[in-house]
């Protein structure tokens, strides 16, 4: 009777082995194809820590596999940031990792859920199969500790005792202000009543000589050659616009090129003086509005603009010559 029924028990064995074969060789031969693993840097965090989370996957060379992104859910994680690595070849299989930053703002036991990951275990357009990393458990502790987390009342408002010295402190520097400011208006009155010494203002320069120093100032700049060729054209133009301000009373400065013009013609300039000085402005202009770029003799021609302009247009101040004393009387 035990015999038989061991033979039974055997055969028995023998057909589910038979069955499951199948069943292990495709679960080796996924393994063999891929192979996805999930690990954590911590699994012990408090509230507001991050932990890196990390997925490798390793697989046939030749396999599709569709890769994650950041868009992946990872439950009540909330990703902060993440990292794509290259991938690596070697002995005909490919290694591919993923890392996220996570966190999350509560407390108690959260788990990373199973990370999914789609392959094509023949061709692209077949059928495609998942397999999953192990999901992960991560503890969440609150800052507070022990008594700390329980909730209590707001204290008292603490009496703040009177400091006299203080008070006796702010009370001297205010009178010693307050005598300050009487004593300096008793000054003021008494000079203006006696009557300040005048000085007389020492007289404005003569617009040309203002302009000529900084016409001088900016060719020892070497701006041209230095390649800021626009810079040299924005700062002569408002050189010459300044000594037409001085030297005309004309808003140079404010107005466009046609402006100046056009006021600058009903005064007594000369003709040449104001073709100068509308080839000089135009060109200041193209350059500086139009990304115009000047030939070498542009450059040239500009400077001597300038100059000629102011040498054409100066003031010129004469002495007047002293009279006899017997013509003066």
């Amino acid at each position: 009777m035990n015999r038989g029924f061991d033979k039974i028990v055997k055969i028995v064995n023998l057909c589910v082995c038979i069955l499951l074969l199948p069943l292990s060789a495709q679960s080796q031969e996924s393994e063999s194809l891929i192979e996805v693993n999930a690990s954590v840097d911590t699994s012990v965090i408090t509230i507001g820590d991050r932990i890196t989370y990390t997925i490798e996957i390793s697989h046939v060379s030749d396999m599709r596999v569709e890769k994650p992104g950041a868009g992946v859910n990872l439950g009540q994680f909330e990703i902060k940031d993440y990292r794509i690595f290259e991938p690596e070849e070697h002995d005909s299989r490919t290694y591919l990792k993923y890392e996220y930053i996570i966190s999350v703002f509560d407390t108690g036991k959260f788990t990373i859920p199973p990370f999914p990951v789609a392959y094509f275990p023949e061709d692209s357009t077949g059928p495609y199969q998942i397999i999953e990393a192990s999901a992960i458990d991560i503890y969440v502790e609150s800052l507070l500790k022990g008594e700390a987390q329980e909730l209590r009342d707001i204290k008292p408002v603490i009496d703040i005792p009177l400091d006299y010295i203080f008070w006796f402190s702010i009370t001297i520097v205010v009178l010693l202000f307050c005598l300050g400011l009487y004593f300096g208006y008793k000054y003021y009155k008494r000079r203006k009543e006696e009557g300040l010494p005048l000085t007389a203002a020492a007289p404005p320069r003569p617009a040309h000589e203002t302009a000529l120093e900084s016409l001088q100032l900016l060719l020892e700049k070497d701006l041209i050659n230095q390649g800021h060729i626009k810079d040299f054209y924005i700062e002569i133009s408002e050189i010459i616009r300044k000594y037409i301000e001085g030297r005309y009373f004309v808003r140079a400065l404010e107005e466009t090129t046609s402006e100046i013009m056009q006021e600058l013609k009903r005064q007594d300039i000369h003709k040449s003086s104001l073709t100068i000085l509308d080839s000089f402005l135009g060109l200041s202009d193209f350059v500086k509005f139009a990304k115009y770029i000047p030939a070498e003799n542009e450059n040239k021609d500009v400077v001597n603009w300038a100059f000629q302009f102011i040498e054409n247009t100066k003031l010129i101040y004469k002495s007047v010559p002293e009279l006899p004393e017997e013509q003066a009387a």
